[in-house]
């Protein structure tokens, strides 16, 4: 059509054409706003269950550090498969962490490690190194934190 053409126009066309554009304009408009909040919400969701993953992964790799920490103070090494479960752990962590984190739990399971090389502590030993607050998961607790914050931030 011809600018002269469509200024010849009947009214009422003239008024048809405009509604169905703008019917148009509005199911398009609604369209993309549903995939957007629909695909925000997708990401959304997936942040949640990884954040939820990490806190799991941490809590199981430090409840099983701390064990073998506290047998480590108590025993040598008697047996290296008690072992297994935080290598397991260790290397869950390194398919979904942080290099932060990896290299955190990777210090942790080096000190379990050296901890069974060293002397046996007394139960007087251990109890002083509690109330004195030494914390040998202390580093690795607080990197977990700081990484389930920032992850946090997005949802």
């Amino acid at each position: 059509m011809t600018p002269a053409q469509i200024a010849t126009m009947p009214p009422g066309t003239t008024t048809a054409l405009a509604a169905i554009f703008g019917s148009l304009v509005g199911a398009l408009g609604s369209s993309v706003s549903t995939w957007i909040t629909q695909r925000h919400q997708d990401r959304r969701e997936l942040l949640a269950k990884q954040i939820f993953h990490r806190e799991q992964l941490y809590s199981d790799f430090i409840s099983e550090s701390a064990r073998l920490l506290v047998d480590a103070w108590e025993h040598n090494i008697s047996d290296p498969r008690n072992l297994i479960p935080a290598y397991a752990l260790l290397s869950r962590i390194r398919l979904s962490s942080s290099q932060e984190v990896l290299t955190g739990a990777e210090e942790v399971v080096k000190d379990i490690i050296g901890t069974f090389a060293k002397p046996n502590l007394t139960p007087e030993e251990i109890r002083s190194r509690a109330t004195n607050g030494e914390d040998p998961l202390r580093k690795f607790s607080d990197i977990c934190r700081a990484e389930l914050e920032f992850m946090q931030r997005y949802l």
